[in-house]
């Protein structure tokens, strides 16, 4: 995977270009929701008709496949793109799809993340997950993370960030050879947990960022503060490890990052890093 810049606008934005294998993607990009790696609104068919290269990445859970193909079975077949025979498109892989796969945070433990599915409440364990991401081959995947609603209690809030950056280190040292890893970064509600997360995450060897636990309970109101936390802090890394972040549209509807967010540390951005952001759009 490969980032560059091709141009900021007056308030701070970006545009750029992505290079996920043979696919070349403009950015901020659609990335559309699925269901088992297939659009929800339009038949496999007709998918080849849609804009494209706009249109083809697209968001997978692997908890979709929890039902059906066992994992042996996907993997033997050769990943997503065999199974589903869409070669010219990317899949990026991340747990919680916000429609049928939700975080329960009150059955997560610090064995693993729990999740409500089409098939029952499921906890996921980082090395089950690990062999998702091996048997389905997505471009991009991020880290498991436990995503707590906003009115959690502090203690709960800190212990989400602990395990967060437990699996993380987790799913790191059981990373497959392709694909680019993502760091999950959470903290509910909380600006210091928010600034910690973000402050671990940044020191692991990963491609680019995951900022979850978002659309979870917090107001409109409070997610400027929220995602500008993030950010900053990033900010201060970035500039000091010569790494660098994108600002990318996740759900449909989506917010991206406010102008003043990203001018606050354009200057402190180099060229490689993405950033996903989960939930922006949920009321």
């Amino acid at each position: 995977m490969k980032f560059a810049v091709k141009a900021w606008s007056n308030g701070g934005a970006r545009a750029g270009i992505l290079h996920l294998g043979t696919s070349t993607i403009d950015t901020p990009s659609l990335l559309l929701s699925t269901r088992k790696g297939l659009p929800h609104f339009i038949s496999p068919d007709l998918l080849s008709c849609l804009p494209s290269p706009e249109s083809r990445l697209l968001h997978v859970s692997p908890l979709h496949f929890l039902e059906g193909l066992s994992m042996k079975t996907i993997s033997k077949i050769g990943g997503l793109h065999q199974l589903l025979g869409l070669h010219d498109h990317c899949f990026v892989a991340v747990p919680r799809d916000s429609i049928q796969c939700l975080p329960e945070a009150n059955s997560t433990n610090k064995i693993g993340a729990s999740f409500e599915t089409p098939c029952g409440r499921l906890l996921i364990k980082p090395v089950e997950y690990m062999e998702m991401i091996s048997s389905t081959r997505p471009e991009l995947w991020a880290t498991l993370a436990d995503e707590v609603p906003a009115w959690v209690s502090d203690k709960r809030n800190k212990t989400s960030v602990d395990r967060t950056i437990k699996w993380l280190d987790e799913c790191i040292s059981l990373s497959p050879a392709s694909g680019a890893v993502f760091g999950a970064i959470v903290g509910g509600s909380s600006l210091e947990e928010r600034r910690r997360c973000a402050q671990e995450v940044a020191t692991r060897n990963v491609s680019g960022y995951w900022v979850g636990g978002l659309g979870l309970g917090e107001s409109m109101d409070e997610r400027p503060a929220l995602l500008n936390a993030v950010i900053d802090l990033l900010g201060e890394f970035l500039f000091y490890g010569s790494i660098a972040a994108i600002e990318w549209q996740f759900h449909v509807p989506f917010v991206i990052l406010s102008s003043n967010s990203v001018s606050n540390t354009q200057e402190a951005l180099p060229e490689e890093k993405p950033r996903l952001i989960c939930g922006l759009g949920l009321p």
